[in-house]
């Protein structure tokens, strides 16, 4: 019981330090924000359907997940930032961009978080890497809250591109900071449930309707719309698609919609599946190879009697 208690006395301190964060009160105060024009929008009935409640309490029980699970990713990711200081590559001088004004640097650090975040977006929609994304894409609602619903080992992804992609630049620590609340605050906005197209600046700055394509659940959206923050990086790499309205279902096939206990172990299930699979293949080759050496064997024999 004491445990109980002091998990939840934990939680509650996790909370309280996360409401005192200005950074975090700017997101929560959008979120409300964001939920209130829905309302207003749909009217309350539609807004609250039971499979968008259902979807919401997945999302908030992940997101509380990863609370717990959070340090051991971070320590994870200090290893790996060790491991690239090992090698020894050397960053930009900050002199470089001592000169520049904040709201400069600010653009800077959100077009290379990004460009980073575009790859690493890229790889976790390949096949030893999705079962990670999968439960970012197992929504069936999508909305502001989306968000927030992400596997703890994708922040290691993320964070482990950032050591590898932009720390060489070495961008003052404030120009990131006001990049990553901006990117959050993009990214919260992307997901609201609204057809919002952007219009001329569409390929600029990545809109509802570009990011909506992107969690669509039909094969010709899978893989499309990588970039958080600018279009045009889909565009450069040959993986941007908005046909126009998305009024196709959302989530992902094969994916638990809002099973939190599977999806919290859904990298593993299927990481374990896939390695089944291959050593399937592999034992069906080595059957092979020694089959078709018996046979070459017996070949030999046959032209040894003659």
């Amino acid at each position: 019981m004491g445990n109980i208690v002091d998990f939840i006395t934990g939680l509650f301190e996790v909370w309280r330090g996360q409401g005192s964060d200005p950074d975090k009160q700017c997101v929560f105060s959008f979120l409300l924000l964001l939920l209130a024009i829905d309302i207003a929008r749909k009217g309350w009935l539609l807004s609250w359907s039971r499979r968008a409640v259902e979807s919401a309490a997945a999302t908030l029980a992940i997101f509380h997940i990863n609370i717990v699970l959070v340090p051991a990713v971070w320590l994870l990711s200090e290893r790996l930032k060790a491991l690239y200081d090992l090698l020894g590559i050397p960053s930009v001088p900050s002199t470089v961009w001592a000169g520049l004004p904040v709201w400069m640097l600010g653009l800077l650090a959100i077009l290379a978080h990004d460009f980073a975040n575009y790859w690493n977006h890229r790889v976790m929609h390949m096949k030893w890497l999705w079962p990670v994304h999968a439960i970012h894409h197992s929504d069936p609602v999508v909305n502001g809250l989306t968000t927030y619903r992400v596997h703890a080992l994708e922040m290691l992804v993320m964070w482990g591109s950032y050591t590898i992609l932009l720390t060489w630049l070495g961008l003052p620590a404030d120009a990131m900071g006001i990049g990553a609340v901006i990117l959050v605050l993009h990214n919260v906005y992307v997901h609201v449930d609204v057809d919002w197209g952007h219009g001329p600046l569409r390929m600029l700055i990545a809109s509802p309707r570009f990011h909506r394509w992107h969690h669509a659940n039909e094969p010709a959206a899978y893989g499309k719309n990588l970039a958080n923050v600018f279009p045009f990086f889909d565009w450069i790499f040959g993986t941007y698609r908005v046909p126009g309205s998305c009024g196709v279902a959302m989530g992902a096939d094969g994916v638990p919609s809002n099973d939190v206990v599977r999806l919290t172990l859904w990298p593993l299930l299927e990481w374990a599946r896939l390695g089944r699979q291959r050593l399937k293949v592999l034992r069906t080759s080595i059957g092979g190879l020694g089959q078709d050496t018996g046979l070459a064997e017996l070949g030999t024999l046959d032209t040894n009697a003659d």
